[in-house]
């Protein structure tokens, strides 16, 4: 009795494919019959069994097929290999993580809440101190800047409130005072883009908003800004 380790290693493939769907689908079978509420996956199981349907027809026509051809018609031989080989690389795929990925339906991820305050955290007293010098420096609109509307800016919510602080400061002394800011409370998450643009409560002395490149871009163009001294000082006594 002559040995034909390529039907033995087909044989192998066959009890490999039907297994694997016999020990997945059993469950759900058995729960269908007894009326049990189970848990499958339709948007992947409908696809899964149609691809080992499609790779098992290829399977078992190369199987069957084998049997009229001589032994000895080694291309047809190894393009039957190739294409059985093929069919039980489609019922393997569908088993794989990517497969079940691909059609099962994307998790929505929480949309991410866009920061709609400063998210600051500074004494109550230094609050008032840095009001009351940048009035006494005149580089707050006093008139236009009460100090609750100044408060309110740092520490609610921008919503919350239809307060805005005005600045008498250019786009460079604006980049000072930003940078001073942050070194002074670190501990803060305060952005440059948050500050003077995504709030829209900054407000330049002709009333319009500052220019984000121009305030980012300081420190290239200057060394330092008209206002570089006062600034130094108003934040040097609040450290």
């Amino acid at each position: 009795m002559n040995f034909d380790l390529f039907q033995y290693l087909e044989n192998l493939a066959f009890i490999y494919v039907y297994g694997r769907l016999a020990i997945h689908f059993a469950p759900g079978i058995i729960y269908f019959f007894l009326n049990i509420p189970f848990n499958s996956y339709s948007l992947v199981e409908k696809p899964r069994i149609f691809i080992n349907l499609v790779g098992l027809g290829f399977m078992h026509l190369m199987y069957f097929s084998q049997s009229p051809f001589q032994p000895n018609n080694l291309l047809l031989q190894v393009i039957t290999t190739i294409v059985f080989a093929l069919g039980l690389f489609f019922c393997s795929l569908s088993w794989s993580d990517k497969f079940e990925g691909s059609f099962l339906p994307h998790l929505k991820r929480p949309a991410v809440i866009p920061l709609e305050n400063f998210n600051l955290s500074i004494p109550e007293v230094q609050i008032v101190q840095l009001y009351n010098a940048l009035v006494q420096y005149e580089l707050l609109d006093q008139d236009l800047t009460a100090f609750e509307d100044f408060h309110n800016v740092l520490t609610k919510n921008w919503k919350d409130h239809n307060s805005k602080i005005h600045f008498k400061m250019d786009g460079p002394s604006c980049r000072e005072f930003y940078d001073y800011f942050v070194k002074t409370y670190p501990k803060n998450s305060l952005t440059l883009k948050n500050m003077f643009i995504s709030s829209k409560l900054i407000i330049r002395p002709d009333g319009k908003y500052y220019n984000y490149n121009t305030i980012k871009n300081a420190p290239t163009k200057t060394s330092f800004s008209k206002q570089n001294e006062t600034l130094k000082n108003i934040f040097s006594k609040l450290a």
